[in-house]
């Protein structure tokens, strides 16, 4: 684990520098982090960006982030899970290769303010949101029919990024609806896998009475909105609970594991 921190910050250098170099600071966010996770799984450039072959020998229109030699296709998608849903439901169902989706968390990030106008950067705060297992868990309602499947894993690597803001918002503070200018990453923190479904289960909150509502398991995670139902969907899909009929106007969910 510690050579593989070490690799990722190297990455995170070099790719800083490969923006700098083609004069894209601020163009690229969500880019750079895409890139450092690609190089950071396989740093062999003719494994990246492949057409994807059915199993009768026919290369699809789904270009996969990489294809390795050994038969395995890594997708990395920075941004919405649900998007990825129809390509991974067709290397799953359409192909024999083994499927590894990566979502990286955000365990740690800093937001810088920066005047647009003068570039003065006003201020730096370390922002109190971050992901968590369980969060990242709530993304996967797309892909449960695949969840403790033998060719398919999550890989959750939790890291750690500085991100830099404009203030061109609304509001006193210039902040509410303000754009994103840069996005860093800086390091890797740890990194989760999913791959059983004894993977998924262990995350399942131990302290939870044997029948509860969302609301008792909300405050057991603090998670909310679609987050807290989404996650609720998963964990049923995954047997760890079922519907146990009405507390009031709430559904009673009962334990399963």
């Amino acid at each position: 684990m510690e050579s593989g921190k070490i690799t990722f910050a190297k990455l995170c250098h070099e790719e800083l520098l490969r923006e700098k170099e083609r004069d894209g600071i601020g163009l690229y966010a969500e880019k750079r982090l895409h890139s450092v996770l690609k190089r950071w799984m396989v740093d062999d450039f003719s494994t990246h960006e492949q057409k994807v072959p059915m199993r009768n020998g026919k290369l699809s229109r789904f270009v996969a982030d990489i294809l390795t030699l050994q038969g395995e296709i890594i997708e990395i998608q920075t941004g919405e899970l649900y998007r990825l849903a129809r390509k991974i439901a067709f290397y799953m169902e359409e192909t024999d290769f083994s499927v590894t989706l990566v979502h990286p968390l955000t365990a740690l990030k800093h937001i810088s303010w920066m005047d647009p106008e003068t570039g003065e950067l006003t201020a730096r705060n370390k922002s109190p949101r971050h992901d968590t297992v369980l969060s990242g868990i709530s993304l996967l309602k797309p892909f449960a029919p695949y969840l403790g499947h033998e060719r398919f894993r999550l890989l959750f690597p939790a890291v750690e990024l500085d991100e830099y803001r404009l203030l061109d918002g609304g509001g006193p503070s210039r902040k509410l609806r303000s754009h994103r200018y840069e996005l860093i990453p800086l390091g890797l923190l740890e990194v989760t896998c999913l791959a059983t479904k004894e993977d998924y289960l262990a995350h399942f909150p131990a302290d939870l009475p044997s029948r509860f509502t969302a609301k008792t398991f909300s405050k057991a995670t603090k998670l909310r909105g679609y987050a807290l139902y989404d996650v609720l969907a998963v964990f049923e899909a995954l047997g760890a609970l079922s519907r146990a009929g009405k507390e009031g106007r709430a559904t009673l969910f009962e334990r399963r594991i």
